[in-house]
């Protein structure tokens, strides 16, 4: 085996914009590599662009040969669920069908072909499901494939997220909200677990999405109290008059020598 294919990259796949940063596999992992680069024939929900922008820059040496974890953008191709615990007694099969149906009823849409990820939880408690386009995974592998790139890790965003920062959000009622390039990811955490998750595309005004933010706060109002929210985003999305009750997630180690998301998948792998 190449001492190359020790080398990992981590790739980000949105609908408008791919990025990718390669490391040399050792105590100190290197970067040796990064590019990022936009989808300018993206279609809403079509996965195929973003995937041939893929295609070309993998076209390149410098990322051939080594362990690919992948992060994907949440809007508009995945869908989010917290499923509750069947009344009936079911294997590790049946409960997938039962999230897959559940997840598929309150998007309105059939998800029988798609692929589901539902996330461990205790017996009698809910759980947190996501589904991914039929297209994706496969479509991803054929592109790495030619490379001689693995896929080792497929993870939604706000998965990768939420995991970045579970330390420093509290027990209690909360909201965490994800906010990529055209969209958030909302989640209303109880107990530290996940009760609600929302999905919104972003205006053009972020001042109104800071609104909206605010709204997902007072809906965990408890005695005249607003609930906390908690806010991860790229640096250039952050707002120092965003006012009181928004608490932007920063833990001040970014470099900005990389995307956003890589940096959020790289502290999750650390």
């Amino acid at each position: 085996m190449s001492p190359r294919w020790r080398d990992e990259v981590d790739l980000y796949l949105a609908p408008r914009r791919v990025a990718l940063t390669r490391r040399a596999r050792g105590r100190r992992a290197a970067v040796v590599a990064t590019a990022e680069v936009t989808v300018p024939e993206a279609q809403a929900g079509d996965v195929g662009p973003a995937l041939a922008r893929l295609a070309e820059v993998l076209a390149e040496p410098a990322w051939q040969d080594a362990a690919v974890r992948a992060v994907v953008a949440d809007h508009p191709w995945l869908r989010y669920g917290v499923v509750p615990w069947p009344t009936a007694r079911l294997d590790a099969a049946g409960r997938l069908e039962h999230a897959r149906f559940v997840l598929g009823d309150a998007c309105g849409e059939p998800l029988a072909d798609w692929t589901l990820l539902l996330a461990d939880a205790p017996p009698g408690q809910p759980a947190v499901a996501c589904a991914m386009p039929p297209a994706l995974r496969p479509g991803l592998e054929a592109v790495l494939a030619p490379a001689r790139l693995a896929l080792v890790s497929l993870q939604p965003r706000l998965v990768v997220a939420f995991n970045a920062w579970r330390h420093r959000l509290p027990v209690g009622d909360a909201w965490f909200v994800s906010a990529e390039d055209g969209a958030l990811a909302a989640v209303h955490l109880r107990g530290g677990a996940w009760s609600q998750v929302h999905l919104a595309r972003l205006s053009s005004d972020w001042v109104v999405d800071l609104e909206r933010l605010r709204a997902f706060a007072r809906l965990t109002r408890s005695h005249g109290a607003p609930g906390q929210l908690f806010v991860d985003a790229p640096a250039w999305m952050r707002r120092a008059d965003a006012g009181a009750g928004i608490e932007w997630l920063d833990d001040g180690t970014g470099d900005g020598a990389q995307a956003h998301e890589l940096a959020l998948l790289r502290r999750v792998g650390t």
